[in-house]
């Protein structure tokens, strides 16, 4: 069984406005699919995780969208809070569905959309199976694969949780040496590579762990 790790870049077009709305709003920083009914039709019923803190501007978006059908917002401690969305499928959002939950083929929650406007979705089945995947993608969402590999189990999709900021700072942090032990690098360090204040560099790196670290108990708790 192998796992197929993509990162998809919709144009304007084909990007959902819940996405566009993400994009465009430093408030928030990705929202991630937990869950969906398999029995996908014309509207399909999503179960959303959304980082940001401005529930209120987050439900006037959803009122606006004219592909949502009904929502529920459950506001959590902390910075996330989870809405279960019924949103009718366009054309394009038909098709993309189609093509990851063909026969044979497997989506592994989350499907992460990100502030950058990517998404990141991971998929397990054949080979054969994968590749079918990527070649009906619909025209207006470019593909690019992270990585092919066996299959080990959804930890593999923590880095997927991060913002594109929050990765960097990580990746710099262990190029530094700030993960080393004995320790070879500082938060000052990792904020000059970053340019920006050790505060705001210690904040990314502070949200990254706690994401990644949220992620591996939710995995060994499966177990």
């Amino acid at each position: 069984m192998r796992s197929l790790r993509l990162r998809l870049h919709p144009d304007d077009e084909q990007m959902h406005p819940m996405h566009s709305f993400v994009v465009d709003h430093e408030a928030f920083e990705q929202t991630r699919l937990r869950h969906w009914n398999p029995a996908v039709d014309d509207v399909n019923t999503i179960l959303f995780e959304v980082v940001g803190s401005d529930i209120d501007a987050y439900r006037e978006a959803l009122e606006a969208s004219p592909s949502v059908v009904s929502y529920e917002v459950v506001s959590t401690p902390g910075e996330t809070f989870y809405v279960t969305v019924q949103d009718e499928l366009s054309v394009a959002s038909a098709e993309q569905t189609h093509a990851f939950t063909q026969d044979g083929l497997v989506v592994v929650p989350p499907v992460v959309f990100d502030g950058d406007g990517s998404i990141h979705v991971t998929v397990v089945g054949s080979a054969t199976a994968l590749q079918s995947a990527v070649d009906r993608t619909p025209e207006g969402i470019d593909v690019d694969v992270v990585a092919v590999q066996r299959f080990t189990g959804p930890s593999e999709q923590s880095s997927a949780m991060l913002s594109p900021r929050q990765r960097e700072a990580v990746e710099t942090a262990v190029a530094c040496g700030y993960y080393r032990e004995p320790r070879a690098g500082t938060v000052a360090d990792v904020a000059d590579r970053l340019d920006c204040s050790a505060s705001t560099a210690a904040e990314h790196l502070r949200k990254a762990e706690m994401k990644i670290m949220a992620a591996v108990v939710d995995d060994g708790s499966r177990t």
